[in-house]
C-alpha cells in the first residue's frame, strides 16, 4: 500500500534495470560505490543543487538569492503558507539535494533504489525520512507532495516519460516538480571523455537505444516537452557552474564504473585502461589551474507547476 511523507517505505529489492543510478543501455549498476560517488561525480553534480531547489521555491528568503532578489511578496515555502513544504527527493544519491532541502526548511522524504546510498544518506541526513524505493512504482499516493524533485535522474530511467509522469502525479495542486538532466554531449566533461577515449583508441560499445514512444531529446525543448507533456505548466532553463575538485577525480568517478563512462572504463582490459588514464591525464591537465580542477560545466533544469 503507498504510505504518506513521515511514515517509514518499505525496503523492497532495488530494480532489477531502469531506476535511477543505474544505466539503461549497459544495465550497470552503481551499488557499493556510494563513498567514491560522494568525492567525485555527486561534486560534479553540485552546482545544480541550489539552482534546483529555487526553482521548486523551496526555501528561506535568506537561503534562497533567486526569490530574494524578487522580494518581500516572495512566497517562501511553496505551500500556499502552510508551513513546512513536503518535499521528495527521488534517486537521492549521497544527500546533497535533501541536505540542502533540509536546510532550507523542507519536510524531506528522499528515496534512491540502491540500498549503499540509502545507507549513505541516512547517515548524512538524518532529519531526512530516507527509503529504499525507486521508479516505476514509487510507494506513495497521488499528490502527497508539495515539492517533487529528481537531479540527474530522467537521464538514467528505462521509460523517461513514464518516469516524469509518475513523478508529477506525486505533485499536489499548486506545486511543483523540478528536475534537472545532462544535455547530450555539450558540456565540457563530455567533450572531454570523448577526447580521451578517442586518443586511448577506444570506441564506445554501441548504446542500445531506447525505444521513440520512451525516450525525449536531451535538449530544451525536448525536456521541456517532456515534462509538459505530464499536464504540468512547464518552464526549462540551462543553468551553469564552474566544477572544482580534484583533478583525479574523474578519472576516480570512472574507474569504479559510475556512469555510462564508467561502464566504459571498465570494460576494458588492463593494457587499454592503462592508455584510457595517461589520456585523461594528458587532457585534463588544460583544465587544471594552481593544482585544482576547474571548468564551467551546465545542466537543463525544467520546472513543472501543477495549477
Amino acid at each position: 500500500m503507498p504510505h504518506q511523507p513521515g511514515q517509514t517505505a518499505p525496503h523492497r529489492p532495488a530494480p532489477s534495470d531502469g531506476g535511477p543510478l543505474r544505466d539503461p543501455a549497459t544495465g550497470v549498476g552503481w551499488s557499493d560505490v556510494a563513498a567514491t560517488y560522494a568525492r567525485t561525480f555527486a561534486l560534479l553534480c553540485a552546482g545544480a543543487v541550489e539552482p534546483l531547489l529555487d526553482a521548486a521555491d523551496v526555501g528561506r528568503d535568506d537561503l534562497s538569492p533567486r526569490r530574494a532578489a524578487s522580494g518581500p511578496e516572495a512566497p517562501v515555502t511553496g505551500t500556499g503558507g502552510r508551513g513546512r513544504p513536503r518535499l521528495l527527493d527521488v534517486g537521492t544519491g549521497t544527500g546533497s539535494v535533501a541536505a540542502a532541502a533540509v536546510a532550507r526548511g523542507a519536510q524531506v522524504t528522499a528515496v534512491d533504489p540502491d540500498a549503499a546510498m540509502v545507507a549513505w544518506t541516512e547517515r548524512a541526513v538524518p532529519e531526512a525520512d530516507v527509503a529504499r524505493a525507486g521508479l516505476p512504482g514509487l510507494p506513495y499516493d497521488e499528490g502527497a507532495f508539495d515539492v517533487v524533485v529528481a537531479g540527474f535522474v530522467v537521464n538514467h530511467l528505462a521509460d523517461p516519460r513514464a518516469g516524469v509522469a509518475e513523478l508529477a502525479g506525486l505533485v499536489a495542486p499548486g506545486g511543483r516538480l523540478a528536475v534537472t538532466i545532462w544535455p547530450s554531449g555539450q558540456n565540457t566533461q563530455s567533450r572531454l571523455w570523448a577526447a580521451v577515449l578517442a586518443d586511448a583508441g577506444v570506441v564506445t560499445p554501441p548504446s542500445v537505444g531506447l525505444p521513440p514512444d520512451r525516450d525525449f531529446p536531451r535538449t530544451p525543448d525536448g525536456l521541456a516537452d517532456l515534462v509538459a507533456a505530464t499536464g504540468l505548466e512547464v518552464a526549462v532553463e540551462a543553468v551553469r557552474w564552474t566544477h572544482r575538485g580534484d583533478p583525479a577525480s574523474l578519472w576516480e568517478g570512472a574507474s569504479a564504473g559510475i556512469g555510462g563512462i564508467g561502464a566504459t572504463v571498465c570494460a576494458q582490459d588492463d593494457a587499454t585502461r592503462l592508455r584510457l588514464r595517461a589520456a585523461y591525464d594528458h587532457h585534463v591537465a588544460a583544465l587544471v589551474h594552481d593544482g585544482e580542477l576547474a571548468f564551467e560545466t551546465e545542466a537543463l533544469l525544467a520546472v513543472g507547476r501543477r495549477g
